[in-house]
Parts: structure tokens; C-alpha cells; sequence
């Protein structure tokens, strides 16, 4: 049971955090504010590291098992959303860049 919470606990919550950083940096692209770009894309990472750690336990029953002391079946939305997050993050990498001023 507690790791069926756990599960989609996070699944959920990488699913509101992705979304509430792809309309941040959508709003600071158009703002031309590029290092808040690059501190989201820095948060993203951090997020999908998280993420990888929750998929790879959850991947394997005996893990789940020893960890949590029960099991949950897991689906690929985990999968598919943390895809979305590494091109989120390479987006809001080149975003992110500076732009620097051509010479006169």
C-alpha cells in the first residue's frame, strides 16, 4: 500500500513540477531573463535524478520489496515523463545560454 502512494506521489508531482518549469520558462524566454533559465534547467536535473532513483526501484519487485516492504506494479507514465523532462532540460539549456553581444 505505502508504496503504491509513494509511487504515484511522485509520478504526480513530476508531472506538476514539469509542467509549472515548462510555463516558467516559457514566461522568462519571453522576458529575454536567460540565467533564470539555465537555474530552472539546473532544478529540472535535480528533479530527474529523483526521478531515475523512483524508476529504478520501483523497476525491480525484490527492490521494492526490500525498501518498502511491499509491491506496486508500476506503468510507463514514470518512463514517458522522465523522457519529457530530459528534453525539457535540453531545451532550457540552450535557452538558458547567454546571449552575448556581437563586436562592434
Amino acid at each position: 500500500m505505502i508504496a503504491a502512494l509513494i509511487y504515484w506521489v511522485v509520478v504526480v508531482g513530476l508531472i506538476v513540477w514539469g509542467v509549472w518549469m515548462a510555463i516558467l520558462t516559457a514566461y522568462w524566454a519571453s522576458q529575454k531573463q536567460n540565467g533564470n533559465i539555465f537555474f530552472i534547467a539546473i532544478m529540472n536535473t535535480l528533479g530527474l535524478i529523483a526521478g531515475l532513483i523512483v524508476w529504478w526501484v520501483f523497476n525491480n519487485q525484490n527492490w521494492q520489496y526490500y525498501w518498502l516492504s511491499s509491491t506496486v506494479k508500476t506503468t510507463n507514465l514514470l518512463g514517458i515523463v522522465l523522457i519529457c523532462y530530459v528534453v525539457l532540460i535540453v531545451i532550457e539549456f540552450f535557452q538558458g545560454r547567454a546571449i552575448k553581444p556581437a563586436k562592434a
